[in-house]
């Protein structure tokens, strides 16, 4: 056996078959993909897992913020009874505006959700009177301040009576409402259970 190499004279043989295939170490798992399609498929996937993350990171986020939203800022309301017959009727879907009072004092003429002391749940009303104001019921018409008050979302002809029908004044102290109904006939409200505090007014309903 020759250590050296061939010289140009010797006969030389070559191979005529294919091309060699890729070697690779022993135990070494062979790819199933060939490597043009397995680069072609890397985009895919990595979209694939921003993606995946993107809808795990809004879900994570969504849940909480639902529920503040809810529970701060808006809140869908389904009116129940016939309290504020005719303005809303039973079955009426709103909205609890939370926000609103937070940049502002609730005025007289709004609608509002309260925790009804009646009732020890929550309730519709309007507000009548607020804090400081002079409240007289009187012959089925309610003065404030000396003013009569024009209360046009009222049927023509509403009669609103104090539960022993007898005239009723009132001075509202701070943070104090004076809250009925618009159905003033069947409607339990600030004539049964006196004047109900700011911090039991949940916020202002809206369409």
């Amino acid at each position: 056996m020759s250590l050296f190499p061939p010289t140009p004279n010797q006969h030389q043989t070559h191979w005529e078959g294919g091309e060699f295939p890729p070697l690779r170490m022993r135990g070494e798992k062979r790819s199933v993909l060939e490597p043009a399609k397995a680069a072609s498929l890397r985009p895919r996937i990595e979209w694939l897992k921003r993606q995946s993350l993107i809808l795990l990171c809004v879900a994570f986020f969504s849940v909480p913020a639902y529920l503040v939203a809810s529970r701060y800022i808006v809140t869908a309301v389904v009116i129940q009874g016939r309290s504020m017959s005719p303005t809303l009727q039973d079955g009426d879907r709103y909205y609890l505006n939370r926000w609103r009072y937070l940049f502002g004092a609730p005025q007289r003429g709004d609608l509002v959700v309260i925790r009804d002391p009646g009732h020890n749940d929550l309730a519709v009303k309007r507000i009548i009177a607020k804090p400081f104001d002079w409240l007289n019921l009187k012959a089925g018409v309610i003065y404030i301040n000396g003013k009569r008050l024009e209360e046009p979302y009222l049927p023509k002809n509403s009669c609103t009576d104090t539960p022993d029908h007898q005239e009723k004044w009132i001075q509202l102290g701070r943070n104090q409402y004076y809250l009925l109904g618009d159905n003033r006939s069947n409607s339990e409200d600030s004539r049964y259970y006196g004047v109900v505090q700011r911090k039991n007014i949940l916020g202002q309903l809206v369409k």
